[in-house]
């Protein structure tokens, strides 16, 4: 079997690996339908993290049951399905208490994922098969009537750009969004609020095609510079951008009681103007997206076509491309393992 290896800074190979079998009651193993980046795979493959090579690389996927367990309930065979970055047991006391990051299963200090070095056996998910544990809670069937290739990030950044609007906007109806980015999460945190209802959304980015891509699909947009100022008007602001200054930026954006959602890794401590948020009453979150929390209502929104996905796509890439490809600058590319998509997705994308 094959999968895709973080093998040094900026070079990624295809490694021949045993495949995976089920080994326990309540796991299933699926096949790849299709992955994607996220700005957390950029960090590693550009050497911008703190784990070292050689491991097994991807977390964001769209899969098909072909094996399960004799506990595993609620899934078929053939089942397409959403695969949460994160492993979650579903039943010990933080995962009922909807903290899933702090599953008392885990076999790691920090939390459980797929394609890092904690992934343990289970690997990454830029590979042709893998094994998910406690899947009757774990996984979520994507309908028949949505497009898998939509839901490829439904398990990661998708899921984590919803929890950082469509919530916010629903309390606060008239709310005005600020975003700054430098991937597709920004993105489809764009077309969250827009669907959301929010009054304005603001796409900030320094890259003229993603900052194209936000104009298509209904947002504002200003170009990033470190001496960028806006007034302090909005109401929900996410930070995906790198750098003390962005974060700065946010966090002086905030009209009065605004939230600001930030999903950077920050590999540092750096400096927040405190000061300004006490007068302003800003909620800064800062934290890893529990994702399996909100995955039933993102895919039951992908289902009632409240965005697309799709949109969002830099680019196809074919298996025998990717690891030259991924090196490469490209905001959400699209890995197919599925051949049976590719030229579907091709053809969309043309289109």
């Amino acid at each position: 079997m094959r999968s895709l290896f973080f093998e040094d800074v900026n070079r990624l190979g295809w490694r021949d690996i045993p495949a995976p079998k089920v080994e326990a009651n309540h796991e299933v193993l699926v096949s790849t339908i299709a992955a994607s980046c996220c700005y957390v795979d950029t960090m590693i493959i550009s050497g911008n993290s703190p784990f070292e090579p050689p491991f097994a690389l991807g977390h964001e996927s769209v899969a098909r049951v072909i094996d399960k367990g004799d506990a595993v309930e609620g899934l078929e065979i053939g089942d397409i399905v959403s695969v949460p970055y994160h492993r979650t047991c579903g039943v010990c006391p933080s995962c009922v208490a909807k903290n899933p990051l702090n599953c008392h299963e885990k076999e790691v200090p920090i939390f459980a994922t797929y394609g890092m070095p904690d992934g343990s056996d289970f690997g990454g998910m830029f590979s042709e098969s893998y094994r998910v544990p406690y899947a009757s809670h774990a996984l979520v069937k994507i309908p028949a009537s949505v497009d898998p290739l939509a839901a490829v990030a439904a398990g990661d950044t998708l899921s984590d750009a919803w929890n950082t609007t469509v919530p916010h906007i629903r309390n606060k109806p008239d709310a005005r969004v600020l975003i700054t980015s430098n991937a597709g999460f920004g993105l489809y945190a764009a077309q969250w609020a827009l669907a959301a209802g929010a009054q304005q959304v603001t796409y900030v980015d320094d890259d003229p095609l993603r900052l194209s891509v936000a104009k298509d699909i209904g947002a504002e947009t200003l170009t990033w510079s470190d001496d960028l100022e806006v007034p302090p008007v909005y109401d929900v602001i996410i930070n995906e951008r790198q750098g003390e200054k962005s974060l700065r930026f946010c966090l002086l954006a905030g009209a009065y009681g605004a939230v600001v959602e930030n999903v950077v890794i920050y590999l540092e401590d750096v400096s927040i103007p405190i000061e300004a948020m006490h007068y302003t009453g800003v909620t800064l979150r800062s934290s890893f997206s529990p994702t399996r929390n909100f995955l039933p209502e993102v895919i039951a929104d992908l289902e009632a076509g409240m965005i697309n996905p799709r949109a969002i796509e830099s680019e196809v890439i074919h298996l025998e491309d990717a690891p030259e490809r991924l090196v490469l600058p490209s905001h959400k590319p699209l890995i197919i393992f599925d051949k049976t998509v590719l030229k579907e997705a091709s053809r969309d994308l043309a289109g």
